[in-house]
């Protein structure tokens, strides 16, 4: 694209409330790079808060779909919800560790050769222990 300047902030803010705080158009809109765009808003705290609160308020209104969705009974969302939101209660595909005490773990390497306990093995100062189970 070519390098054109935008206009000014009142015209940049007025094309980031129609596009939904989307900058990827706004600079489709202003016939610039994305770059362009994301650098002015940077520029401008008032413009930088305009785009968060845009795509806050795009966030709520997903979540209103994905809610009425719920409510009419689509497996899809309910699934996608329970996974992403109660996986308090155990709706998850992977297993998270969770510590129940907050307790430090010390680990006595010995000297690497007394016991048999560990065994130093890297030659560069780096030590690697091998311990007993």
């Amino acid at each position: 694209m070519s390098r054109r300047k935008i206009p000014s902030s009142q015209a940049l803010a007025t094309v980031l409330r129609e596009t939904d705080g989307n900058m990827a158009r706004a600079a489709v809109r202003f016939h610039c790079s994305r770059t362009c765009v994301w650098r002015y808003v940077d520029s401008h705290p008032e413009l930088r808060e305009l785009t968060d609160e845009l795509q806050e308020t795009f966030k709520d209104e997903a979540e209103s779909q994905l809610f009425r969705l719920i409510r009419e009974g689509n497996p899809a969302a309910v699934i996608f919800y329970l996974k992403t939101k109660c996986r308090d209660r155990g709706y998850s595909e992977r297993l998270e560790l969770i510590p129940l005490m907050n307790r430090s773990i010390e680990v006595d390497l010995g000297t690497g050769r007394e016991n048999n306990q560990a065994e130093a093995i890297d030659t560069d100062t780096t030590a690697v222990a091998l311990l007993e189970q």
